[in-house]
């Protein structure tokens, strides 16, 4: 391993990548192993990916350290004091375990009210920490629900871990809005909690206002402005049953449905569509799904960010609040807002930044590890 990368891990990076790694052998999916640098020091140990860019996801640097039960119990432990100490008390829809920032590379946990729904992002961490994970989360929560979700089998059932199955939906709240979630089938984990600060945030802006949703889903921040007062809100998502659950979250707020619009549309071309005919809402919300999945894919992510962005802006009044995100993290904030500027000059527009926001607490980044702040969420006066 070279010089920097070994600083880097002794840093708190947790990854090392294929082209930095030198088997000894052929290794085993989700073996447990250390890793030397070129002299022969240990540097760290780790979860074996043989097939992954990700050669090794980082457990420790203490080579007394093992990786065990009682490792994997003080650090849930650790991940779950830290919610209860930057969240409010009663906070029932969160991330309990955000992977590398909780030192549990690869580990995703949210919490629905009474049901915990685990991801891991790779089968190697699966095989290596699966066991301990769930064996560290019942006895620090004993009595929740426990499923797991396999975001790369799509259509497939989560699996029962423990407890009886979900219901069709929960009831959660994000500060005083309800939602019901499908835990089950439902993007991500069942929600995008990571915006769950911002959602209340942006709520706040639109009092009185007309609101274009786009990428709603299951009506986030479309959801949150009407039940704020806007004026009118019009969700747009590509799918219908998105915008089903939107209408079932609204009415479960004593929000009418009928008073606001559920457009089944692309959210893209319908912006495009509306740029056309000259249409314009006092707030515009685009929070689209990632662009870029891998850093190949950053030019074209790049390009289609300047198309919404730019038909975004122009659907903004003047003096109206444009809300645009990224959730790519292989797009650098510098990037998103060098094209967001550009985008909305090009429309004749000018940017004026109130806010730049990631996710919320409960999504703690490493120092050493900006590829963890992955979401970017503008807020900007349109003029």
């Amino acid at each position: 391993m070279r010089k920097d990368l070994s600083r880097a891990i002794a840093r708190g990076h947790p990854w090392i990548y294929a082209e930095a790694f030198v088997p000894e052998g052929p290794g085993q999916s989700g073996a447990i192993v250390d890793v030397a640098d070129a002299s022969g020091r240990f540097v760290a140990r780790g979860v074996l990916d043989p097939s992954s860019p990700i050669r090794v996801r980082v457990l420790t640097t203490d080579d007394r350290e093992a990786i065990d039960a009682a490792l994997v119990d003080r650090r849930v432990a650790r991940a779950l004091a830290l919610r209860r100490r930057v969240l409010p008390a009663g906070t029932d829809a969160l991330r309990l375990v955000h992977g590398e920032a909780d030192l549990l590379p690869g580990v995703v946990c949210d919490r629905y009210a009474d049901t915990l729904v685990l991801r891991y992002d790779a089968e190697a961490v699966r095989r290596a920490l699966g066991r301990l994970v769930v064996g560290a989360l019942e006895r620090a929560l004993p009595g929740l629900r426990i499923i797991e979700r396999r975001p790369e089998e799509r259509g497939r059932e989560p699996e029962l871990v423990r407890g009886t199955p979900p219901p069709d939906t929960i009831e959660v709240h994000e500060g005083s809005v309800r939602f019901l979630v499908d835990v089950r089938r439902g993007q991500k984990t069942g929600l995008y909690l990571d915006q769950r600060e911002s959602h209340q945030r942006v709520a706040g802006l639109c009092t009185g206002a007309s609101v274009l949703d786009l990428f709603s889903y299951v009506g986030g921040f479309g959801l949150h402005a009407a039940a704020a007062g806007a004026r009118h809100v019009t969700c747009v998502d590509a799918a219908a049953p998105a915008l089903e659950a939107a209408r079932r979250n609204f009415a479960a707020n004593a929000v009418d449905p009928e008073k606001h619009a559920f457009v089944a549309a692309d959210s893209l071309r319908l912006a495009a569509d509306y740029r056309r005919e000259g249409r314009t809402f006092d707030v515009v919300v685009a929070d689209p799904p990632s662009f870029a999945p891998s850093e190949r894919a950053v030019p074209k992510a790049l390009k289609a960010y300047g198309s919404l962005l730019g038909n975004a802006a122009a659907l903004v009044a003047e003096g109206g609040i444009l809300v645009a995100a990224s959730c790519s993290s292989h797009v650098t904030e510098a990037a998103f807002l060098g094209t967001a500027a550009g985008a909305a000059a090009a429309a004749g527009k000018l940017l004026q930044i109130v806010e730049l926001r990631g996710a919320g607490p409960d999504h703690p980044v490493i120092v050493s590890f900006p590829e963890g702040r992955y979401l970017k969420v503008l807020v900007a006066v349109v003029s």
